[in-house]
């Protein structure tokens, strides 16, 4: 089964800390390829070995849309911040369209080790549609998180994710990071439709 890895930054982002992921992408010799969304000239960026860089705007023009409807609204804190957290969901629906397994990694992360099918296939078994770390009563760590695209339950999960922000509606959400509406999106479907999860 195919397998693939997703991040998001832009150049201000990859000089502070992105780069570092990608460093860590190499040195550890990862076997699957990483998909590197970014907000802007793809040329900025230094050729990898199995490391693709996406234009995100181009790719997906309805992030680009929520961010310019958006990027003046005033905001208390991070929490409330859904223009920051867009870019992330936007890259995990596009790059969705790969198939197979997908694993999510936050672009301020690390790899410490070589992360072979026996670990990938662990955290995220093949009759499972989504993993991810939960935290009891609060929200979803989505610093990583991995999706199972063989699934049906996916497609339903992506759209219900994006819409999110293209209608707006995340700012209807108790707070407006990718983990909440990530949580939503879980909730929605664990309620709306228990058969979404069977095979």
């Amino acid at each position: 089964m195919a397998k693939h890895f997703v991040t998001t930054m832009n150049k201000k982002l990859f000089d502070d800390y992105g780069k570092d992921l990608l460093v860590s992408y190499m040195n550890t010799s990862q076997k699957y390829p990483i998909y590197v969304y970014v907000e802007d000239d793809i040329q900025k960026y230094p050729i990898m070995k199995n490391v693709i860089y996406v234009p995100l705007f181009e790719e997906e023009p309805e992030c680009e849309n929520f961010v310019r409807r958006n990027k003046n609204k005033e905001v208390a804190s991070f929490m409330f911040d859904a223009v920051r957290f867009s870019y992330k969901v936007f890259a995990q629906c596009n790059a969705s369209k790969h198939g197979g397994k997908m694993y999510y990694v936050d672009g301020d992360s690390v790899f410490t080790k070589t992360m072979n099918d026996e670990i990938l296939d662990m955290l995220l078994p093949d009759k499972t549609c989504v993993s991810h770390y939960y935290r009891q009563g609060m929200y979803t760590e989505t610093g990583f998180i991995a999706f199972n695209n063989t699934k049906k339950c996916t497609s339903g999960f992506y759209d219900h994710y994006k819409n999110l922000y293209i209608t707006d509606r995340v700012y209807t959400i108790s707070a407006q990071t990718d983990c909440h509406t990530f949580d939503n999106t879980r909730k929605h479907y664990s309620v709306y439709s228990e058969e979404v999860y069977k095979e």
